[in-house]
């Protein structure tokens, strides 16, 4: 949004006609974001110049951002805390669910493990109702033998609007976001509570709270405390992941039907391993998104100069205590298989019996997904323990150019071909929800 478009707290403070106080409050949140954005332009502007420190022209405007920022701030404290405010869900500051607006939209729908992404894409009107019940081992096998005596109507409509030879058969979307739901209930970061935004646009700003007010006791007469409600946002941009699946047009003609549903099932799986590997160890060098080991505000333990083996609970116990000390729950542990086998393992020095885990002790759930190779010091037999309050990593996906494509790329070597694409970006709502222990062996 232009600068001069942005509004001001002044013009924020009266409700427009027909306007509810969680719009209101959306409206200046939105205006908080906007100004911190034009904030970070004047930085960036500096930056591309050359200059270390802002000219005093750009110190002037971005102070008067930043002096708008505060009013917002303060304005918007004095809603939520009103008797009208107090009513409102303050969970729109970041939402765990779904709602729609007073203008009939969704507000910041952040999909748990149990909502499906493709009743998502379905019901906000992403998708033809007659591209919905299409399956995609029909697609696939006759696509291979021509045969199409098995096809329902959708499937038959989306054999005939595409051409092997001008690029090959798209699949519906409904089709494709059943697929992505699939790869969640496998992925281990999901299964640990992680969420999916779904994304309308190349970039989304996910509003969340960052500081507010403390309560205070208070002496007859004497002045109530104040504080400033701090807001920023996460930014999730998508950034595209796509990979072919060659297979012989002689497997698929000759095997039973179930090869369908195993060539189903191992797509799924593989989107499911990449999402749990970038959302754990991605780099975040372009295109990778950054995960979880590579994010700011994340407790970091590494144990010993060339790492140290597991005699104990002790790392996962710590690690909870970490989290819980930057005021967050955590749900679950996720570590390599090879963890998990060793936590087994453990027995009692003096009676050989085997150590039973301390009480209430989190979820752990492995992935090779967690190397067990790396190198720390002399040893390059080390692994890795996540811990974190799950729900607080996001998982942006595209809802738009989600693409499952046959393609005849291999025609002349009698093969098939599958091309998967999809959009999407990972970002922590709080890198202080997670702690990563580095160096652990054995």
């Amino acid at each position: 949004m232009p600068v001069a478009q942005i509004p001001r707290a002044e013009e924020l403070r009266e409700r427009s006609p027909g306007q509810t106080i969680g719009q209101q409050c959306d409206a200046i949140r939105q205006a908080v974001s906007d100004r911190m954005d034009a904030m970070q332009a004047v930085r960036d502007a500096s930056e591309a110049a050359g200059r270390d420190t802002l000219l005093a022209s750009e110190q002037r405007t971005f102070d008067a951002h930043d002096d708008e920022v505060r009013r917002l701030g303060l304005l918007l404290r004095r809603l939520e805390n009103s008797p009208e405010g107090r009513q409102v869900d303050r969970s729109q500051i970041i939402t765990t669910g779904e709602r729609s607006g007073g203008d009939g939209r969704d507000e910041l729908p952040l999909l748990t493990r149990e909502r499906s992404f493709a009743d998502w894409v379905t019901r906000h009107g992403r998708v033809r109702d007659e591209d919905h019940g299409v399956r995609l081992g029909a697609l696939l096998r006759t696509w291979v033998t021509g045969r199409r005596d098995h096809l329902n109507d959708a499937e038959l409509r989306a054999m005939s609007e595409g051409t092997a030879t001008a690029g090959g058969h798209l699949v519906p979307t409904p089709t494709a976001a059943q697929l992505i739901d699939r790869a969640r209930n496998v992925a281990r970061v999901f299964q640990a509570g992680a969420v999916t935004v779904p994304m309308d646009s190349q970039t989304l700003k996910v509003p969340r709270l960052t500081g507010s007010s403390a309560p205070a006791w208070r002496s007859e007469n004497a002045a109530v405390a104040e504080g400033d409600l701090t807001l920023d946002a996460v930014t999730l941009t998508a950034k595209s992941m796509a990979f072919l699946v060659k297979m012989s047009r002689e497997v698929v003609e000759d095997s039973s039907p179930n090869v369908v549903g195993v060539v189903e099932g191992d797509l799924h799986a593989q989107v499911a391993l990449e999402l749990d590997r970038v959302a754990l160890r991605g780099t975040g060098t372009a295109p990778e998104p950054r995960g979880v080991l590579n994010q700011t505000g994340v407790t970091i333990t590494a144990h010993g100069t060339d790492g140290s083996s597991l005699t104990n609970y002790d790392f996962h116990l710590d690690a909870v205590g970490a989290v819980r000390n930057a005021n967050f729950e955590p749900t679950a542990h996720i570590q390599a298989p090879r963890t998990s086998t060793s936590l087994s393992k453990l027995k009692e020095a003096t009676t050989n019996a085997y150590l039973a885990p301390p009480a209430n002790m989190l979820p752990m759930l492995p992935t090779k997904q967690v190397p067990t190779n790396l190198t720390v010091g002399a040893s390059a037999d080390c692994s890795e323990i996540y811990t974190g309050q799950w729900d607080q990593l996001y998982f942006g996906l595209r809802t738009g150019p989600m693409v499952l494509q046959l393609v005849e790329r291999y025609a002349d070597v009698g093969q098939i071909a599958m091309l998967i694409w999809v959009r999407g970006d990972i970002a922590l709502a709080h890198g202080e929800a997670f702690a990563v222990d580095t160096g652990v062996r054995a």
